[in-house]
């Protein structure tokens, strides 16, 4: 038998290169790992400078908070965070547009409404504030800062290098999963929470490269910091079945306390409104309660990941266990509220590890002979209320896991999470970054079209022509200009400083002008239409197709901005809709196309 020779010419090689170039497939694992490392990196980066800045204000650069600052003096507690403040006050209000910082909700808002675009000046401004943020005290975490700067990275990347547009929340879910997966070694969690949180689905199309990148970021974190999870624990064991009950009701605890903790956010926003203070100071103003705070409670300072560790340790009390938890949920309010940046991952693990550690002294209390230990307990605790306050109970069931390096408990956990995720999806339907952009006025539950519509104006598609007529016009002369004009589109206005008094309908005008007009007493502002609702040229055609909608008109006159007196078009609902399905188009469109690039087809 011959052996088979297998011939490449060089215009096969150089068709196949070319194929394998415009694959985009291939392209996106090739960025995937561009992006991987870049965040990994990011993730690594951000550590470390915020290591540099507590070491710069405290004088150590360790994440052992409570202790170290037991060396302190209180002067020194109380007004590093205030300094902190007035750094942070000026950096907002002279480089960073809307003067707050951004995290997980703007990378949500990026991901699903603005088909994947961030901007560098954001990521690298919100960057070195959440750094200076939590070197100086705030009450805060690590992951929202690295995952707004991670998912920058995928965005920008893909801009650069003029990937299309539709592939660049892919790119962000490549930073997202590598930030997450580099800042707590967990890879597998790192890759759920882009997919759970940010992407929103499990679409399998992004799964390839976000695992990849997820895999270089975990990768980067191991070299440069070990393979060690964040919290070593005690083995602690389920002492007996019959406590499935008391897990339960530990899950309905939890629902309580995550509701409470996303509440506090938008409470303490609304409540630091009231008091209008200066944008440059705001960030200080919060320093000042959070210094306050700290002289009695330090364990507040920072990620908190000391004091988290004790209460998995069962190192804390009852009644310090239940302060902790009303103290951290203030501080980590009033750091957001006061805009002075940081994540809430971190802040929720450590509300949820006391919540569960208080609960667990209070069972074994009352049932010593069946109960586990508050340890275990503060285990269930910590997923528990992050899960429900992140909204991603896959995720932080499996961040846990990894941080703990413990799987003996699954089955309690999940009993615990299911409960408070059931309990907080029935009672709000939000993670907290969702309440974030409701705050902001963002809708997440409308569909993709109508997000297409909310970033359109109404000046793009209305009727710029129309006769004007005076409010005093006879039928007369209304017939003589309707005569000459090639539409019936009329509306009426008031001479005296030309604002827009009303609109005619021709089924209105038929019966005047069509008859005998030499003795009809009627003027053109007593048959014009003057309750229409209007809008502005600026407006969104979402407003616009609400408006419409609730109405029932067919008609709505587009009123000047600046006098909002003066008529300056019309826009019609039958525009409207046209608009509205080329969105739907574009969308089934965009699908479609993705689908087929990824197929290669």
């Amino acid at each position: 038998m011959k052996p088979v020779q297998v011939s490449l010419s060089p215009s096969k090689f150089i068709a196949s290169l070319k194929a394998i170039r415009n694959n985009m497939s291939i392209k996106l694992m090739l960025c995937s790992l561009i992006v991987g490392l870049l965040a990994g990196y990011g993730a690594l980066g951000f550590r470390l400078l915020v290591g540099e800045i507590q070491n710069l204000f405290y004088g150590f650069d360790s994440e052992l908070v409570v202790s170290e600052t037991a060396n302190l003096p209180w002067w020194q507690i109380l007004i590093i965070p205030i300094i902190g403040g007035l750094i942070i006050g000026v950096f907002l209000k002279l480089f960073m547009p809307g003067k707050r910082i951004h995290g997980v909700a703007d990378v949500i808002e990026a991901a699903l409404i603005h088909r994947g675009k961030m901007t560098l000046r954001n990521g690298i401004g919100s960057f070195l504030v959440s750094a200076t943020s939590l070197g100086t005290g705030a009450s805060g975490g690590r992951e929202g800062p690295v995952v707004h700067f991670a998912a920058m990275l995928g965005s920008q990347l893909g801009q650069r290098l003029r990937i299309p547009s539709r592939y660049y929340t892919t790119l962000i879910g490549c930073g997202v999963a590598s930030g997450v997966a580099a800042s707590f070694n967990a890879p597998i969690a790192g890759m759920f929470f882009a997919l759970e949180v940010v992407i929103g689905s499990f679409a399998t199309q992004a799964v390839a490269p976000i695992v990849m990148a997820s895999v270089i970021g975990t990768v980067v974190s191991r070299i440069h910091i070990g393979d060690f999870p964040a919290f070593i624990i005690p083995n602690y064991q389920i002492v007996s079945w019959l406590e499935i009950p008391a897990f339960a009701l530990l899950g309905i605890t939890s629902a309580v306390v995550a509701l409470l903790f996303i509440w506090s956010i938008g409470f303490a926003e609304r409540t630091i409104n009231r008091f209008n203070i200066p944008d440059i100071l705001r960030p200080a103003s919060g320093g000042l309660v959070l210094g306050l705070i700290a002289l009695a409670f330090p364990q507040i300072i920072g990620v908190g990941y000391e004091a988290t560790d004790s209460a998995l340790k069962e190192e804390y009390d009852l009644i310090l266990l239940l302060s902790l938890i009303v103290v951290k949920t203030i501080a980590t309010a009033v750091t957001t509220g006061s805009r002075i940046g940081g994540g809430f991952f971190s802040p929720s693990l450590f509300v949820g590890a006391m919540t569960g550690g208080a609960f667990g002294i209070i069972a074994a209390s009352a049932f010593p002979e069946m109960a586990a230990s508050n340890g275990l307990y503060a285990i269930l605790g910590m997923t528990a209320v992050s899960a429900s306050v992140l909204g991603a109970p896959i995720s932080t069931i499996l961040i846990v896991f990894e941080l703990t390096g413990d799987y003996k408990i699954s089955i309690a956990v999940m009993v615990t999470v299911g409960i408070t995720t059931l309990i907080t999806k029935q009672l709000i339907d939000r993670s907290i970054f969702q309440v974030q952009l409701a705050m902001r006025n963002v809708d997440l539950s409308e569909n993709k079209a109508l997000r297409i519509l909310k970033f359109r104006q109404v000046r793009g598609i209305m009727d710029r022509e129309f006769i004007e007529v005076p409010k005093e016009s006879s039928m007369l002369e209304l017939r003589e200009i309707i005569s000459n004009a090639s539409h019936n589109k009329v509306v009426v206005f008031d001479p005296k400083d030309h604002s827009f008094h009303g609109r005619i309908e021709f089924s209105d005008l038929k019966p005047h002008v069509f008859g005998d007009v030499s003795h009809d007493p009627a003027t053109a502002g007593e048959i014009a239409i003057t309750n229409t609702p209007v809008i502005f040229p600026d407006s969104s055609l979402k407003s616009a197709l609400s408006i419409m909608s609730k109405s029932g008109i067919e008609c709505l006159p587009v009123i000047d901005s600046a006098t909002k007196t003066r008529l300056v078009g019309l826009l019609y609902y039958s525009d409207l809709l046209r608009e509205y399905n080329e969105a739907l188009l574009h969308m089934q469109n965009e699908e479609d196309g993705k689908k087929t690039s990824d197929t290669g087809l």
